[in-house]
């Protein structure tokens, strides 16, 4: 089996964040992904300001912010471009 490509989990986290904030734990499982790996990806995206991470009654949630929305569908755009039929 092949690995994903670190972008397109970032990308697949995104998508996921866009549909609804998150905790940790349901974040790894809607982007297949072990819970203890979920920081790699989210890291960078923090760094960058492309999600944002709050506390809501004592747990950690995930959203995605206005920069990470333009990335998202940005990258959207892009693969409706390509020909990949």
């Amino acid at each position: 089996m092949r690995k994903r490509e670190p972008i397109l989990i970032q990308m697949e986290i995104l998508a996921s964040l866009f549909a609804s904030p998150k905790g940790p734990t349901r974040l790894a499982q809607a982007c297949n992904i072990q819970y203890a790996r979920l920081q790699n990806f989210t890291g960078p995206l923090l760094a960058k300001g492309l999600v944002e991470s709050v506390t809501v009654d004592g747990e950690q949630r995930f959203s995605i912010t206005d920069a990470g929305y333009k990335l998202y569908k940005d990258w959207l755009e892009i693969w409706r471009r390509l020909p990949l039929a």
